[in-house]
């Protein structure tokens, strides 16, 4: 999971302003698609919100970060508003099913509002490791899955590929060779890069 700029597109505000839609449903009939292109194209590198997984608009869905049955005041925020894979083990899907009460959310880190940097560490092994007192990190570990088998040896398989290539190539061109896992590339890239050189 890694910090997300959000910027409100102004297709998103126009549609909302003359069209007034009642329910999320309504306008994602409409512009759905439009908004997840748009959310991972200029905010999340196209890569899901909350596993880094490489996404693109027809494999995936739009999240609401807080849920729409507990936040009705929230379903059109921007800021809200994520693009996530669309796996039943891990991700939004899983959080939705986990977070039962609005107090939930005080635990809950929101990538629009914290940085995951702050709370997580990164094994090359491919886990993701919680680093704080508050329990916020390893609340939000649990929450969305993140150390989910799958994510884990698909994070292997991406330190296995940082390793072989960070002799010759920057932390930036391996980020945008591998095109998933952003945070997990810049945490583990230096580590790997000393032993390739030692």
């Amino acid at each position: 999971m890694k910090k997300i700029n959000k910027s409100e597109p102004d297709f998103y505000k126009e549609f909302a302003t003359q069209n007034k839609p009642r329910s999320y449903g309504e306008l994602s009939e409409k512009i759905g698609y439009d908004v997840r292109e748009y959310m991972l194209r200029e905010e999340q590198n196209f890569q899901c919100a909350y596993t880094e997984i490489r996404l693109d608009p027809e494999n995936s869905h739009v999240d609401h970060f807080r849920k729409q049955g507990l936040f009705s005041e929230s379903v059109f925020e921007w800021n809200n508003l994520l693009t996530s894979c669309n796996n039943e083990y891990y991700g939004a899907r899983c959080k939705d099913r986990r977070i039962k009460k609005k107090e939930d959310y005080q635990y809950l880190m929101n990538p629009v509002e914290d940085d995951p940097e702050e709370y997580f560490n990164y094994s090359i092994t491919g886990d993701i490791l919680a680093d704080e007192e508050t329990g916020t990190g390893q609340f939000t570990i649990d929450s969305f899955n993140l150390n989910d088998y799958a994510l884990v040896e698909q994070r292997k398989r991406v330190a296995n590929h940082v390793k072989s290539m960070c002799k010759q190539f920057s932390l930036e061109e391996c980020i945008v060779f591998i095109g998933s896992f952003e945070s997990f590339i810049r945490a583990i890239y230096s580590d790997l890069k000393c032993i390739e050189d030692g």
